[in-house]
């Protein structure tokens, strides 16, 4: 990640120069509808500002919904955790069927009954 992170300084040192090279070279303006007269290298900087969000907004909403997710997940997963270890410390004095705690016979069940 920190390459990454270098790479991505190095680039915005790069087209800050760049825009900075674009102004020197065109000192006049430009006439836009909608902002009026406006140095060519401003029209630059602000386009780039713009793909540069239209590039990276869609994937920092996919990766904030995904961390919701998981958060939501995560806490699922401990309010199970924890219901599950409450399960397992609590054991029944009772059988679950209490029918059936001698073993399967009923009281007064005969087995031959069922022969």
């Amino acid at each position: 990640m920190k390459a990454l992170r270098i790479a991505q300084v190095i680039a915005l040192v790069l087209v800050a120069v760049y825009v900075l090279l674009f102004h020197n070279a065109n000192p006049g303006t430009v006439e836009m509808p909608l902002f009026g007269p406006m140095p060519p290298s401003l029209l630059v900087a602000a386009v780039a500002v713009v793909a540069w969000l239209i590039g990276w907004l869609p994937g920092r909403l996919r990766i904030w919904r995904l961390e919701r997710k998981l958060t939501a997940t995560q806490a699922e997963r401990d309010t199970l955790s924890t219901d599950l270890d409450r399960a397992r410390r609590s054991e029944p004095s009772d059988p679950i069927i209490p029918d059936r705690a001698s073993g399967g016979l009923r009281p007064g069940d005969d087995p031959t009954d069922y022969l």
